[in-house]
């Protein structure tokens, strides 16, 4: 096959903004350096019949397109690859290659040095901008060189990804992670690429409403905290005073310090985990041991441990109040900067109107680290689409292009459950599902508990959550956990079964596979001593991943098929994914249920819910006539056989 190493060099990130300096190739016989205009390159990448690939090669394609190119090649990437190969290793093309292969990433370095540079970028903008362009030639020596790096890391990661889906073979896995890569990772590159080039609209307007809102309110917040704690904020003031003034050597320094003065660090700040701590536990006299320690012995101010003191207070407790006022005034100040703020909010990375989100595979950036996707799941960043707060108006101002299009969100129904069904083919589950019972029911009545309590078991013991861990979730003592524990895998003794054949594979190869292929190195299964704190730990991940992982590749490869199909998809969060149809084709909902719920072979249905939102707040539901919402919904249980399962 005709194959190139393509990697680009440009002076910024930003595909929209910035400017190609030029792009690198390297074939098996030669290499060079072009101009972004250069037609051959552009007639290479534009024939269906080639192949081209590169180091986070969805970087290069983003800014490639943004410039008139038409890409049609064949396109491979080397740091999906390298994930796959290894994911407890970093990344970067510089880290894979060695260092007896970057002489003229030494150059480039002392370059960017010599400007006063931050980055290869500095120089490029530095070399444009020069009529001379006294740097092109080392910016070009240097591309080519990660061009030659990555060819040479693609012949490497082929033959080793060959290799493992050879032995993997032989032991009887129908899918690995050759296949993995090319029936999954690569495809779906093609459908972030258009994610990320078209974006999603965010109403700036209301937006800048809603901050000065928050605003607003955080101030009269601040005022009712002030007022009601105004005894003990003075008596504090003044203890910080009398340490302020002990610390000057002068009167004359004495003299100038002042009460109540963030200068001189005499007035009460609600920021500082120290004045909080004085207020709490010094002047309301609540006992230090009632929250958790930090790491330094001293009592958490953390988010966690206050909401948890402040449950455990009535309300008619004067703290209760000011921890209810202060819960609020932080949740509103958290909105304010990461969401809602004009330098680092959502706000400062707004153009014209969208927000153009970035989804990962693998790794942060273009050299890449080890990243948090070892499961198969996408993660999201500038902004995290996937971390959107829930109970605010945030997910509001993301709306569909024009009032004549609307979102369809669809998402998974209980989508690890039915695969812990499938993984372990334990009866029960797998006839709960195939006969459309109310598993959390059966579970609760079994355990002798509501119906939530059965949820929340369900969910903790397909990864087989510890006794002490289950308390936490379900509210109960140890012992009781215990016995819902043993009720349980009484209940699904074929899951037991599964989790203990999954155990004793972890116990002799230190890794696991999904599924699909994907596979998890575990190393510290083998490496290190039984009930350490790191070998329990890696135990989890691997109860965890293949559930986990068959979950993320079941809604990746229905975002492959839908994007195949001309579905336009906006976002992705796990077991769920929007898509931005027109409304006079809502008719299609139909077909985007029926890829969804047969995308992949399961032994139990797939259910997904679907609703019609006029933004991604899921409570913005539109009624179109003809269309029922959430008609796919799998709400309604069949419950009429549920005590022959007790």
């Amino acid at each position: 096959m005709k194959l190139i190493a393509l990697d680009i060099e440009t002076t910024g990130l930003n595909p929209r903004i910035d400017r190609i300096h030029g792009i690198g190739f390297a074939s098996e016989t030669s290499a060079g350096y072009l101009e972004a205009t250069d037609e051959k390159i552009k007639a290479y990448l534009s024939n269906p019949e080639n192949h081209v690939v590169g180091h986070n090669i969805r970087f290069d394609l983003k800014f490639l397109i943004a410039n008139g190119f038409d890409v049609k090649a064949k396109i491979w990437d080397t740091k999906l690859m390298a994930q796959l190969q290894n994911e407890n290793r970093g990344l970067g093309l510089k880290e894979l290659s060695g260092e007896d292969r970057l002489e003229a990433k030494r150059e480039i370095d002392r370059a960017v040095s010599q400007i006063n540079g931050r980055s290869v970028a500095d120089l490029c903008r530095a070399d444009l901008d020069n009529p001379s362009r006294p740097y092109r030639e080392l910016i070009a020596k240097y591309c080519k060189e990660d061009c030659e790096n990555t060819l040479a890391l693609f012949n490497s990661l082929s033959d080793s990804l060959k290799m493992i889906h050879t032995r993997m073979q032989e032991k009887g896995f129908k899918n690995t992670v050759l296949t993995y890569y090319t029936e999954e990772t690569m495809p779906l590159e093609s459908v972030l690429l258009d994610m990320e080039l078209r974006g999603i609209k965010l109403d700036e307007d209301k937006l800048r409403d809603y901050r000065a809102k928050l605003l607003l309110e955080n101030n009269y917040l601040m005022e009712q905290l002030n007022d009601v704690c105004i005894d003990q904020i003075t008596n504090i003031e003044g203890e910080l005073y009398e340490e302020a003034i002990a610390e000057k050597k002068s009167q004359k320094g004495r003299d100038n310090v002042q009460r109540s003065s963030a200068k001189h660090g005499t007035k009460f700040n609600w920021q500082s985990a120290d004045h909080l701590s004085a207020l709490i536990f010094g002047q309301y006299g609540i006992p230090e041991s009632a929250v958790e320690e930090t790491a330094t012995g001293k009592p958490s101010t953390s988010e966690s441990s206050l909401e948890s003191l402040r449950q455990s207070l009535k309300e008619s407790d004067p703290v209760h109040k000011v921890l209810t006022l202060y819960k609020t005034y932080k949740k509103n100040q958290k909105l304010i900067t990461t969401y809602t703020g004009e330098e680092k909010g959502l706000m400062s990375q707004i153009e014209d109107g969208r927000i153009y989100a970035e989804y990962l595979q693998a790794g942060r950036g273009k050299e890449g680290s080890k990243g948090g996707t070892v499961t198969g799941r996408l993660s999201s960043r500038n902004p995290n689409m996937q971390n959107l707060p829930r109970g605010s108006e945030i997910k509001r101002f993301f709306v569909p292009d024009t009032e004549n299009d609307v979102f369809v969100y669809f998402d998974y129904s209980q989508l690890e459950l039915r695969l812990a069904a499938h993984l372990s083919q334990d009866p029960l589950l797998m006839q709960a599902y195939n006969d459309n019972l109310d598993l959390h029911e059966i579970t609760a009545k079994a355990i002798g508990a509501d119906r939530q309590v059965g949820k929340s078991t369900n969910f903790a013991m397909i990864y087989d959550a510890s006794a002490y861990r289950l308390s936490d979730i379900i509210n109960k003592s140890i012992d009781e956990s215990q016995h819902i524990i043993n009720e349980f895998y009484k209940l699904y003794s074929g899951y037991k079964k599964y989790l203990q054949k999954q155990m004793r594979f972890m116990m002799v190869n230190g890794l696991v596979v999904s599924e699909a292929g994907r596979t998890r190195r575990l190393p510290e299964i083998l490496q290190l001593p039984s009930n350490t704190k790191e070998w329990r730990h890696a135990i989890k991940q691997g109860y965890n991943f293949p559930i986990q992982s068959l979950g993320a590749s079941i809604t990746k490869r229905a975002m492959i098929e839908l994007h195949r199909r001309n579905f336009r998809i906006v976002t992705q969060v796990h077991d769920s994914v929007v898509i931005q149809l027109p409304k006079t084709q809502v008719n299609k909902l139909e077909e985007i249920q029926e890829v969804a719920e047969t995308i992949y072979p399961l032994t139990v249905p797939l259910k997904v819910d679907i609703k019609l939102l006029t933004s991604l707040l899921e409570s913005d539901k539109i009624q179109i006539e003809g269309v029922k919402n959430e008609q796919c919904s799998n709400s309604k249980q069949n419950k009429g056989s549920i005590k022959s399962y007790a």
